[in-house]
């Protein structure tokens, strides 16, 4: 039997099968790796809020010389869901210039950089002198005041903060630290400062507020005095919450006036 020969078209038909025939299984393996990279995988989320609070940590000795009852110690209820949009229009910058985002309703005005200068801090060394100085001192209220707060030492400050979950502004620390014990005061330091008791310099002693006016702008700041001209703050953002000297030329020129608050 005589096999025709095949023609040309043939031939060339059947060298493209040979040759595309691996290539179309390279494809396959290609886009079998392309879906299972891309498919999601559902990966174990670990809570930051399950994470041991660093501040509580490295300041539970004083936090238990408090006493305080466990529902106001660990007042740190993580948000179970992110909250909405806050009422009004969000002014922005305008196209093309470099500019803060300014949220309404906030407690106090954004600072701006050039507002507040690197505060000045205190020696680690020497606040701890002052609280071993306070912790020979008899027990009171304005003690009490000065342990709680201090409870938060390096605490970032967080503008309209109001608790460890979020991190203080100036007022929303020393409201948060007086609610501890009872007291309750307004939430600006403006609002602190014109309802608390007068007192002068002189008379000040250990839980009493001392305020200053920070800018031209009337920017209010307020502070927890301690000891000896030393008072705790939460003093701006990028900064922790530390001790400043009343005397130091910065607080000096801005000091308007301290306020008691009693039960």
């Amino acid at each position: 039997m005589i096999v025709p020969p095949r023609r040309p078209a043939a031939r060339i038909h059947a060298a493209l099968a040979r040759f595309f025939r691996p290539t179309r299984i390279l494809c396959l393996l290609a886009g079998v790796l392309v879906l299972a990279a891309c498919a999601p995988v559902s990966l174990p989320v670990r809570s930051s809020f399950a994470d041991p609070d660093p501040i509580l940590a490295e300041n539970s000795d004083l936090l238990a010389e408090q006493n305080l009852p466990g529902s106001e110690r660990y007042q740190v209820t993580p948000p179970r869901e992110l909250p909405g949009p806050l009422p009004g229009r969000v002014p922005l910058a305008p196209p093309g210039r470099p500019g803060n985002l300014r949220l309404p309703g906030l407690a106090e005005a954004p600072p701006r950089a050039t507002d507040i200068p690197e505060f000045p801090t205190l020696d680690d060394l020497e606040v701890e002198a002052r609280l071993e100085r306070l912790a020979k001192l008899p027990p009171s209220l304005g003690l009490d005041l000065v342990r709680t707060g201090l409870t938060q030492k390096g605490r970032r400050y967080r503008r309209a903060g109001t608790s460890p979950v979020t991190g203080f502004d100036c007022s929303g620390f020393t409201q948060w630290t007086f609610r501890q014990h009872g007291l309750s005061l307004p939430r600006t330091a403006q609002e602190q400062y014109n309802t608390g008791i007068r007192i002068g310099t002189s008379e000040l002693r250990a839980g009493d507020l001392v305020f200053y006016k920070i800018n031209r702008r009337g920017r209010w700041h307020v502070g927890i005095y301690m000891d000896d001209d030393v008072f705790v703050h939460s003093p701006r953002p990028g900064r922790g919450i530390s001790e400043a000297n009343m005397k130091d030329g910065y607080w000096a020129k801005r000091y308007l006036g301290a306020r008691r608050y009693t039960r």
